[in-house]
């Protein structure tokens, strides 16, 4: 059992996986892996890997819970030893360095599953191997390549370029598909005795995300980017400076809308409570002008309450404090104990802060590294 985790029956106790990952992708899919359960070792470059010196080390410890570290350099023929050796009875390994990288450096997926064909090596990257396996790129560059950035965020909005999202979304997504690809090499590897390669392309990722937009455009409709935007699915401000969601898309949901805000005295063209997704993208400009008068004209609490009451998906824009401070989340229970957030997976435990730099040196050295 990975003694970082409270839980002893954790689904993946006693699986062993280094992470050899640096900023996000890497070890984020780590760090679900220890949540899971597994003994995670980070093995880092001489002076710590790059995010353990950004945003005054919040950034480091939100994503290396629950870790042991090890500080290797893989440039010297020690440092690789010691990996080689680590590897040998390693379960996981987890990257994501541009491919190649690891090759170069003799810790690639063919030498380790060499020494341990049992072994699951999984590559993060941003675009895979290929033409741009060498082009530097972050979680921006990969939205940008997959089209995502391309799509309007609001009905009103169609024409203009979108922004960025306020996440790291390509990253964050590209190590949860790692996630799901290496349980699945696990479960195989139960069935066969033998490890797997898996290269895991964030712009893929991405892309794969899209899939139904994507799928539609090549059978000629050109709209399926866009046929979710609408007045009925979008942000509107309230008349505290404040913003509401609003998710009326089935049609029960935009007549039961039509009908609440026709009670508080707002008229709607005769028979619109009845329109379908299409009649209202035609009459958007009209009917978005309705709701946003509508809105405007009280806090948004009071239609949250409203519109609550009236069966209508109606959201406030929260802050992540406010997100925090939901009562909601005490209910589910995702906070840990030191204030943390747990992910929503079954078996999870609460974890250890983020290791030191180089707490298992004694233990590489001694050979006894696992526990």
């Amino acid at each position: 059992m990975n003694s970082r985790t409270a839980t002893p029956d954790s689904p993946l106790a006693g699986i062993r996986v280094i992470d050899l990952g640096m900023l996000l992708p890497g070890p984020v899919c780590a760090l679900h892996l220890a949540w899971l359960g597994a003994d995670v070792l980070k093995v880092e470059p001489p002076g710590g890997e790059p995010g353990r010196h950004l945003y005054d080390g919040a950034f480091f410890d939100s994503y290396n819970r629950g870790k042991r570290s090890v500080e290797l350099d893989l440039k010297r023929d020690e440092g690789r030893e010691r990996l080689l050796d680590i590897a040998r009875s390693a379960d996981v390994v987890v990257e994501n360095f541009r491919p190649g990288v690891a090759d170069r450096l003799g810790v690639g997926a063919d030498m380790l599953r060499t020494l341990n064909p049992r072994l699951v090596y999984c590559a993060i990257s941003g675009f895979g191997r290929g033409s741009r396996e060498t082009a530097p790129a972050h979680d921006l560059n990969f939205l940008a390549r997959s089209g995502a950035l391309a799509l309007p965020t609001t009905w009103s909005g169609q024409g203009r370029r979108s922004t960025r999202p306020a996440m790291p979304v390509a990253d964050l997504g590209g190590a949860a598909m790692a996630v799901q690809a290496i349980l699945a090499a696990l479960i195989q590897r139960s069935r066969t005795g033998v490890g797997a390669t898996l290269e895991i392309a964030m712009q893929e990722v991405m892309l794969h995300w899209l899939t139904w937009r994507a799928s539609a455009q090549e059978r000629g409709d050109d709209a399926a980017w866009t046929r979710y935007l609408e007045p009925a699915n979008d942000i509107y401000e309230t008349g505290d400076g404040r913003a509401i969601a609003i998710g009326a898309i089935e049609p029960r949901l935009w007549r039961a809308l039509v009908n609440a805000l026709s009670e508080e005295g707002f008229v709607f063209p005769a028979g619109s409570e009845e329109w379908d997704w299409r009649k209202r993208r035609a009459q958007a400009a009209v009917l978005a002008d309705i709701l946003s008068r509508a809105f405007a004209s009280r806090g948004m609490a009071q239609w949250i309450e409203r519109l609550e009451q009236a069966g209508v998906p109606a959201d406030p824009l929260l802050t992540p404090s406010e997100a925090l401070a939901d009562p909601w989340l005490s209910e589910r229970r995702i906070v840990a104990a030191d204030g943390w957030l747990r992910p929503p997976l079954p078996g999870v435990g609460d974890l250890a802060p983020a290791p030191v730099l180089n707490s298992e040196h004694m233990a590489v050295q001694s050979g006894k590294v696992w526990l």
